[in-house]
């Protein structure tokens, strides 16, 4: 219905830069160095959510619940996940 209340889950993947040393790509892909670099956690959720407005949900008011995690893996990738609490 058009009053459910939605978690939003974003995962962003990023692919470790061409240019640097196996060992420091090593500790990107193992989670111990962080994207901590553009796009903006905030940004990439306004993208996200305003590209599925109307179409995942009403609207994306509905959105109680965010998580953003940015991170380094082999292939850069966007993963979105939505729960759906009806009122």
């Amino acid at each position: 219905s058009d009053d459910a209340y939605v978690v939003a889950n974003i995962l962003a993947y990023f692919e470790p830069p061409k240019s640097i040393s196996k060992k420091k790509r090593a500790e990107m892909l193992e989670g111990k160095i962080w994207p901590a670099k553009k796009p903006d956690s905030d940004n990439i959720a306004k993208v996200v959510l305003d590209a599925l407005n109307g179409i995942a949900y009403h609207d994306d008011t509905q959105i109680i619940k965010l998580t953003i995690t940015k991170a380094y893996k082999e292939e850069a990738y966007l993963s979105v996940t939505l729960m759906r609490l009806d009122t």
